[in-house]
């Protein structure tokens, strides 16, 4: 090998946090690759594990630490091919058998787990090795008897066992709530990130208990008792923590559910050992949840657990059952996972089906659009899902010194501009940004003089400025970045355009005409629902094959209605306040959770 080669290998190595150099003996291989996975490096553990690298000589346990090495790196194939090597080469070694089936079991693939355990020699009663065969004998009879059927040795068991817990509550009689009153209600979420589920969740729980404890009562129904959130983690990474200030400026009771001790499913007094065995069974969300929550939701007693989007309806749904709360909300707050597939997990069909026939757990969705994608995915009436608007507040647009120095520097760069299209949202797939920028391409293209401001920022934020240079219009756009002053940007605005694929209720259209800014939007999600079609603004025909022709033509037939009062004025009075004002949403919310008559 060329040293050019050697160094080629190392740089490469560096780069990847891949294997070090040869040498090491497969024991140390191991260690190392455990390192490597506990540090979330599986990239570099499988390096470490290539088969390729395990000695035919090697001692049988580093072999069987190998393989579960691989397992936990999350290398199945490879893992399962080592293993099955290692039954045919010791056929009456019961820790390779053993080692084999528990690590296929963790992976819920209960029906293969208890095979292999058939395979092998008989464990003497007391050991830790008959408990658990004994365990999967239970739990697969319990399976096969609750389906009716054979279940196949590739079938997921975890699915069916959460089925089957939630089946378990399907006859339970949940206490009766009064309708004039509201008493403990707990919102839980995965964080409190820059969403904008999550600001409807603060929004909804600051208001709510800054309205408590100074008035005692939200449209004429009173709050009994504190507003509780319940948040997966609220630290700073990814930033989790962007609405924390709000909830704490309002003193809400606030929990992260990461920093909750589990609890053994034996320590909740179930009283039913087939229960028990279904919930030891779970996803490994659903078990997150169910090992936290439960003890909390018992000891803080909640009449209303309300969930807030697709991930805490996984992680907290059953422990709600488990605890007993009687009505547990389901807040849809976009279109189904089955059409986002780049968010799709089987487990999300499975558990909605199964709590939709739960007494006492609501649908409620913030478009129709999203209620209607729902409904149809899981069959259920349309009827089962609630509307509950977005309550949106009109933005701050005040200037400072340093906005209007930025403002004053692009006017200078775009001498002659007469019109500005901006948009707000974040630099995502389903927002789509690269493809508003070659809308404002095609754009300027026929209105030279026009130019363009974006407001936001994400993963794809590098990409849409490269793309912006290639087609010649970076100069044109303003690419404003992560803002709070959005309101500030969007007073600038002629029109403001949306392109997602994928949406609830955009807040942001909502916003933009408080502001008296025309908009333009894709039919994702329930955005033609978040405005009055060739009044305030236009929908496109299409979301996913976006015809920007079609999108420069409404944009451009909105110019000159920016900020009109003949057409603002009475759109504000008619139409946005009585939908998506926050005092709205909060009387209709807390109505919701009484089962009281809407406003």
């Amino acid at each position: 090998m060329s040293i050019a080669e050697v160094e080629a290998q190392r740089q490469e190595r560096k780069a990847f946090k891949l294997a070090p150099e040869p040498g090491l003996s497969p024991e140390e291989r191991v260690a190392l690759a455990l390192q490597e996975i506990e540090n979330r490096n599986m990239p570099a553990a499988v390096a470490l594990l290539d088969p390729a690298l395990l000695p035919d000589d090697a001692a049988l346990v580093t072999k069987v630490d190998w393989a579960e090495a691989l397992s936990r790196a999350q290398e199945h194939e490879l893992s399962d091919a080592l293993f099955e090597d290692l039954m045919r080469k010791y056929p009456r070694n019961g820790k390779v058998h053993f080692n084999y089936a528990r690590r296929v079991n963790m992976r819920g693939l209960a029906m293969k787990s208890l095979r292999l355990l058939q395979t092998t020699k008989t464990f003497a009663e007391g050991t830790n090795q008959h408990q658990f065969v004994m365990k999967m004998w239970h739990l697969c009879d319990l399976l096969e008897a609750r389906e009716g059927r054979t279940i196949p040795l590739d079938e997921d068991c975890r699915l069916l066992a959460m089925k089957h817990a939630i089946g378990a509550y399907a006859n339970r009689v949940p206490r009766e709530l009064p309708k004039d009153r509201l008493g403990r209600l707990t919102m839980v979420t995965g964080s409190l990130g820059p969403g904008g589920a999550e600001r409807q969740l603060t929004r909804a729980a600051a208001q709510l208990e800054l309205a408590r404890r100074a008035v005692g009562e939200v449209g004429g129904i009173p709050i009994e008792r504190p507003v509780e959130v319940l948040v997966r983690a609220h630290d700073s990474g990814q930033q989790r923590d962007f609405f924390l200030a709000d909830l704490q400026t309002a003193q809400v009771e606030l929990h992260q559910i990461n920093l909750m001790k589990p609890e053994p499913i034996s320590s909740y007094g179930i009283g039913d050992e087939d229960l028990e065995a279904l919930l030891d069974y779970l996803p490994l969300k659903v078990n997150f949840g169910i090992r936290r929550l439960v003890r909390h939701f018992r000891e803080s007693q909640p009449d209303v657990v309300s969930l807030w989007q697709d991930g805490a309806c996984l992680f907290a749904g059953l422990a709600a059952l488990v605890a007993g709360v009687p009505r547990i909300q389901l807040m849809i707050r976009g279109l189904p996972p089955v059409i986002r597939r780049h968010m799709f997990q089987p487990d999300y069909e499975v558990m909605y089906r199964a709590l939709a026939a739960v007494p006492g757990v609501e649908f409620i969705s913030n478009s129709r659009g999203a209620a209607q994608a729902y409904a149809d995915w899981l069959d259920l009436p349309i009827e089962r899902f609630a509307i509950l608007y977005n309550g949106v507040q009109q933005m701050d647009c005040q200037p400072t010194e340093a906005l209007d120095t930025v403002w004053q520097d692009f006017e200078e760069r775009t001498k002659g501009a007469t019109q500005t299209i901006g948009g707000v949202f974040r630099f995502d797939t389903d927002k789509r940004p690269i493809t508003w920028v070659r809308f404002a391409a095609r754009y300027a293209k026929r209105h030279p003089e026009a130019r363009f401001v974006l407001v936001g920022h994400g993963r794809l934020f590098a990409d849409a400025v490269r793309v912006a240079t290639e087609l010649g219009v970076a100069d044109k756009i303003l690419f404003v970045g992560r803002s709070t002053e959005v309101g500030y940007w969007m007073k600038k605005m002629d029109v403001l355009v949306l392109m997602s694929s994928f949406e609830g209720l955009p807040n942001v259209l909502i916003e933009a005409q408080f502001l008296g800014v025309p908009v333009v939007s894709t039919p994702a999600g329930g955005a033609a629902e978040c405005f009055i079609e060739g009044v305030t603004g236009h929908i496109l025909n299409c979301a996913d094959k976006t015809d920007l022709d079609e999108a420069c033509e409404k944009v451009h037939a909105l110019l000159g209605r920016a900020q009109d009062p003949d057409i603002f004025g009475p759109a504000t009075r008619d139409f946005l306040e009585p939908n998506f004002a926050v005092p709205r949403m909060l009387e209709n919310f807390v109505r919701l959770c009484c089962h009281a008559d809407p406003a």
